[in-house]
């Protein structure tokens, strides 16, 4: 890297800011000028170097010796004394057990979890999934116009998630409040007072599901949060009432709000191209393919973090050992190399399943299966009975302030009766 591509670099890093208004409304042309200047460039303003290419994510996620987890749930912005205060007073006892562990805990973890999603039980939840989606149409679908975010994207996915663990419907509000407060207190960077109130709704998370765990440990129940009470490992070994607990929390929260998002973008990417809706609506074979590329294109998951063991060299750039990474998912996932006219929806994209939006390797998300079928049916459903679904023009779109998760925060849809 020549002088003058040094000097450019380490102006790409003093402007990258990714709670700003206007990033965080379209992140994608910061992106893709970051990704042709550096694989790598250091921004101090989050203290992390960031990642753009796809090749050297995929990489990072396949080398876990290399590139720790650790950091995975850490906040951005470390505590202020206050927030540890009421973190510690409210009886958070959350620790390092799946997302932010590596191999061979992670994966002795991973297996005991993995009994969630797996293909038998995620393909038994389809037609609980298409009832709530037909329910959904017949009773919240109504008068021409609705916010398809709270009518749908922000109750669907929580509603089978708590099927899955054995939480009662009524308590959606209480996750859904609980799951901002740790996307704004671990991704966000919130002044203290925000930090503070957050770290209180964290706390009051963990204490809900720290009471889920421990009635199923006294009480079993036909649910996976008992299933993984009692679970043992094939040396008869199970997780700690304290592990289970977080397992359970990060589920609560990772279960849900990656796939509300997943379903705003899919609405609002195929709804403001009425080719790829007519085409949906004529042959809904098309659909899983257009899933697979709305997670390229427009990801809920648009960074994730790793920490480097090690110096290590990404694409050609040398990075100190003991870094914070932030992967930047939505760069790769518009990678030239990778795929052709990387900024235009494709339902049809043949590599479009080549998306990171998953993860790769050791720590792929564990509920992709899941939030790929309930995507499939929300569109096959409202494709099937409302096929002149319209996005309501002029709307303006809000996201969360987070560098990590993004999909809208309301989405306004009409149709004729």
């Amino acid at each position: 890297m020549n002088f003058v591509d040094r000097d450019v670099v380490r102006e790409l890093g003093e402007r990258f800011d990714p709670l700003s208004a206007d990033y965080l409304l379209d992140p994608y042309p910061f992106l893709s000028r970051a990704r042709e200047i550096a694989p790598a460039f250091y921004c101090d303003a989050i203290r992390h170097w960031v990642i753009t290419r796809h090749a050297d994510i995929k990489g990072i996620f396949r080398n876990p010796p290399s590139f720790s987890a650790q950091n995975a749930n850490s906040p951005l912005r470390p505590a202020c004394p206050m927030a540890s205060k009421a973190l510690e007073e409210g009886g958070w006892k959350a620790i390092p057990t799946l997302a932010n562990v590596d191999p061979p805990e992670h994966t002795r973890v991973r297996k005991l979890a993995n009994t969630a999603f797996a293909p038998k039980r995620v393909a038994e939840m389809e037609p609980f999934i298409r009832s709530l989606v037909d329910r959904f149409c017949e009773e919240r679908f109504r008068g021409g116009r609705v916010d398809l975010i709270r009518e749908l994207a922000w109750d669907l996915p929580v509603l089978v998630l708590f099927k899955i663990l054995g939480v009662p419907d009524s308590d959606v509000e209480s996750i859904k409040t609980g799951s901002w407060n740790r996307i704004i207190f671990i991704y966000g960077r919130p002044d203290d007072d925000e930090q503070v109130r957050a770290a209180q709704g964290m706390a009051a998370f963990w204490r809900y599901a720290e009471a889920l765990v421990a009635a199923r440990l006294k009480k079993p129940e036909n649910d996976f949060t008992s299933a993984l009470a009692h679970a043992v490992d094939p040396d008869g070994v199970g997780l700690t009432p304290q592990q289970t607990t977080t397992v359970i929390l990060n589920l609560l929260f990772a279960g849900h709000e990656t796939t509300t998002g997943l379903l705003g973008n899919a609405f609002r990417r195929l709804l403001a191209d009425r080719q790829a809706w007519q085409e949906i609506v004529d042959d809904p074979a098309l659909i899983p393919n257009a899933v697979e590329e709305i997670l390229r294109l427009d990801s809920s998951v648009i960074a994730w973090r790793r920490h480097a063991m090690a110096d290590v060299n990404v694409g050609g750039v040398d990075i100190p050992a003991h870094s914070n990474l932030l992967l930047m998912l939505a760069s790769g996932n518009r990678d030239p190399d990778v795929f052709d006219d990387p900024d235009r929806l494709d339902i049809r994209r043949p590599n479009a399943r080549e998306n990171l939006s998953f993860g790769v390797g050791a720590h792929l998300c564990l509920g992709a299966p899941l939030a790929r079928m309930q995507a499939t049916i929300a569109i096959e459903v409202l494709s099937r009975r409302l096929r002149n679904l319209r996005l309501v023009e002029n709307e303006p779109l809000r996201f969360a302030p987070n560098v990590s998760f993004r999909g809208p925060l309301a989405l306004h849809v009409a149709w004729d009766a």
